[in-house]
């Protein structure tokens, strides 16, 4: 999928607000010849055409991004069919990523991530370090369906695949500044060096810094929440002694800090009619800091190339929330819940790769990966119970490692087809240790200490086959699967309850076309899929040591078919058309659990348990079969319209968006309206002006201009009330660049 533009070489449209890469000057614009710009990306761990890769993905340029709004992942939520970024609601900066209507939002850095993420090259275990400031990006590859020969483990759903921005060798830069509504305040600014000692070393160096206001009001405390403060840096130095080999460093850090979240309760009638309303007992508060480390070495030989990547990575993260949602003072049913989370975790990981094409008709690439994580976390929950306060203290800490071998080969045979075949070898081991207390009115009434190790094996293979009826029409088809470590349970009160569960796994079969027409003015892209998810990890209820919990278990079994289209056409000179769509359909095969927490008896419809807890509260498993899937639209579209004005002074750039969403339910363990986020049409425009010389650009930019009440995400934290978690109403704002 492509979204560059036609006119402008390694440039979009001005697509949305705060573009910061320079545009080409309006002498080149007029020469261009109108033909569809080439993507090139890495989905196979080599540069390549996006038309000449066998798999479904967008691509999305660090140009775009940023006229996007650039603030995370998260702007360029909605464009692709069958994907949505965003975050998760309960904590504000952990993003919530679904491809092809499978996901995972969960903090808890013991579940692993279903959707991996992968930035130059280093996989992110860490779900809280994953919403990273997206300002200095070179772009940004979605790929759909598991790619666990390539990428590895946890990636049953798909991969986000970044690549930062690199030294160019050339002096020049920019700096930015934007004002909008909230109180929206961002700075950024870019520098790169020329070539220096020798002509073998090249540096950049770019920072952002962001201040908003927040848009929803706390009416206990008269807070304004989803305030926050980003700090970003990032550099890279690259070295190039020879031709035939370089080393690039890259260092980025990111300091985020958020006011919130400031969840919307159903129940409390004081905020009714009034969804940027909250009502919580406190402000709550996120604070996350990351740092990382990258190094990338090439060296090309006759016969191939060796790569090698390194990486570290570390995330300190701390979050106290009003899980309850509401400002009651804990009077039963409704429990007070204070909850604080503080996580400090590394990472470290190696890959060595080898690739190599014989003659015209072979190639092949082969690899070792190597990582380990270690990490401490707390988990404090207060549970206020007029007369008592309970509550539990958990410190929990894990030490990981991973190891595998993959290797993928390409052989193309009667000139027009390609036969790739490959397959990864991964074997994880994970040593955990959790300390529990449960305590009321302060006073340790129950704990344990459980020490936990165990290990998982996998092969995901691969194999694919392609046609390439002509230069612009490739057909392809293709089978994978795909595989996601088991793990441990850190919100677990009783012993028995911190398992491990075991692995979940993928198979997926897909069609698909990638085509150009009409002189490369009309580009036709298109994917037909099934994906078969077996031993499902699952949130579900067990009684723990002072309340019905939540804890996840393999417990289901889930197909989801869909396809997807993507157009992208030049009618005429400097306007550009895209079009894309998909549809979804998710559903559970079988599933018998509680998710729903403590009921009245009745007998199990499925066979399953039933437990009584407490006099008169049970925990019963029904077929949940009926249960929609959380996060996967039927029906995804959206519509984008960009033309530019070419004047005798400069360049007038108009470019809108129209990004749809059908129904959906954001929860996936409940049947209420509550969960569900609303049939939306969300319009975006701007407009741009930059001079002739290239010096300057001026944009002024709407999001949400139709106003839309929309929910990120919903959740019901046990007997409590649903709260729901909404995205920023309609934001103005303008933005001025300035490049040397």
């Amino acid at each position: 999928m492509n979204y560059l533009p036609p006119f402008r070489p390694r440039h979009s449209f001005s697509l949305m607000a705060a573009a910061l890469l320079a545009l080409p000057s309006t002498q080149a614009l007029a020469q261009m010849s109108g033909a569809l710009e080439e993507v090139v990306v890495t989905a196979q761990k080599r540069e390549e055409s996006i038309q000449d890769v066998p798999i479904s993905m967008a691509a999305f340029t660090g140009d775009m991004v940023e006229r996007v709004g650039g603030t995370d992942i998260t702007t360029i939520n909605g464009i692709a069919p069958n994907i949505i970024l965003q975050t998760e609601g309960l904590i504000p900066n952990v993003p919530m990523f679904s491809i092809r209507g499978m996901n995972h939002s969960d903090p808890d850095p013991n579940s692993d991530p279903k959707t991996s993420m992968i930035i130059d090259g280093v996989y992110v275990p860490f779900v809280a370090g994953t919403m990273l400031d997206m300002f200095d990006i070179d772009r940004i590859e979605v790929i759909r369906g598991p790619q666990g020969t390539l990428f590895g483990k946890n990636n049953l759903a798909g991969t986000i695949n970044v690549t930062t921005a690199r030294p160019t060798g050339e002096f020049g830069g920019k700096v930015s500044a934007t004002a909008g509504e909230n109180g929206l305040q961002q700075y950024r600014f870019q520098v790169n060096t020329n070539q220096f000692a020798n002509d073998m070393l090249s540096a950049k160096l770019a920072a952002a810094y962001r201040d908003y206001d927040g848009f929803v009001k706390n009416i206990t405390t008269g807070t304004t929440l989803m305030a926050q403060e980003v700090k970003s840096l990032r550099g890279a130095l690259k070295f190039e002694p020879t031709e035939n080999f370089d080393v690039t460093l890259i260092a980025d850090y990111t300091d985020d800090e958020v006011l919130g979240p400031g969840g919307h309760s159903v129940a409390v009638d004081e905020i009714q009619g009034d969804v940027y309303k909250a009502a919580l007992n406190f402000d709550p508060e996120t604070q996350t800091e990351t740092t990382g480390t990258t190094i990338e070495a090439n060296w090309h030989l006759d016969a191939g190339r060796i790569t090698a990547v390194l990486g570290n990575r570390n995330l300190d993260y701390f979050n106290r929330g009003d899980f309850d949602g509401t400002n009651n003072p804990g009077i039963i049913p409704v429990q007070a819940l204070d909850v604080k989370r503080d996580f400090s975790g590394d990472t470290q990981s190696a890959e060595l790769r080898w690739d190599s094409t014989i003659g015209n008709d072979f190639h092949y690439v082969v690899g070792l990966y190597y990582s380990q994580d270690e990490w401490q976390q707390i988990n404090d929950v207060g549970v206020f119970k007029i007369p008592a306060v309970i509550g539990s203290l958990g410190a929990n800490s894990q030490d990981s490692k991973s190891a595998a071998l993959f290797a993928q080969a390409d052989y193309t045979f009667l000139d027009d087809w390609t036969l790739t075949v490959g397959g990864r070898y991964t074997r994880d081991e994970k040593n955990y240790t959790l300390e529990s207390d449960s305590l009321t009115n302060g006073v340790v009434t129950g704990s344990f200490l459980a020490e936990k190790s165990d290990d998982w094996s996998n092969f995901s293979p691969r194999a694919a086959l392609e046609y390439q009826m002509s230069d612009d029409i490739l057909l392809y088809g293709s089978i994978s699967q795909g595989y996601k470590g088991g793990g441990y349970n850190s919100r677990a009160t009783l012993p028995e309850l911190v398992g491990p569960y075991d692995e979940e796994t993928v198979t997926a079969y897909e069609l698909g076309i990638k085509s150009d027409w009409w002189d490369q003015r009309l580009r036709v892209n298109g994917a037909i899929f099934l994906n078969q998810y077996e031993d499902l990890q699952q949130g579900v209820q067990r009684p723990g040591s002072i309340r019905a919990e939540s804890i996840t278990t393999n417990v289901a079994e889930a197909d989801i078919a869909g396809v997807e289209l993507e157009l992208l056409v030049l009618p005429v000179d400097n306007l550009q058309l895209g079009f894309n769509v998909g549809y979804l359909d998710a559903e559970y095969q079988d599933f018998c659990d509680d998710t729903d927490g403590a009921s009245a008896y009745m007998p199990s419809n499925c066979g399953g348990f039933e437990l009584e807890f407490a006099p008169g509260q049970w925990l019963i498993a029904e077929d949940q079969t009926h249960l929609p899937l959380s996060n996967a639209p039927e029906l995804s579209a959206s519509l984008l319209v960009d033309y530019d004005l070419v004047l005798d002074f400069g360049v007038v750039s108009f470019h809108g968006d129209v990004r749809y969403t059908d129904r959906y339910n954001t929860w996936g363990r409940s049947l209420d309206e509550a969960f569900y986020r609303d049939e939306v049409a969300l319009v975006n425009a701007n407009v741009s002006f930059q001079d002739s010389d290239e010096r300057y650009q001026l944009t002024v930019y709407g999001k949400n201009l139709t106003d839309e009440e929309v929910i990120s995400g919903a959740v019901a934290t046990g007997a409590n009330p649903i709260t729901q978690f909404y995205q920023p109403p309609r934001e103005l704002g303008v933005e001025f660049i300035l490049n040397f």
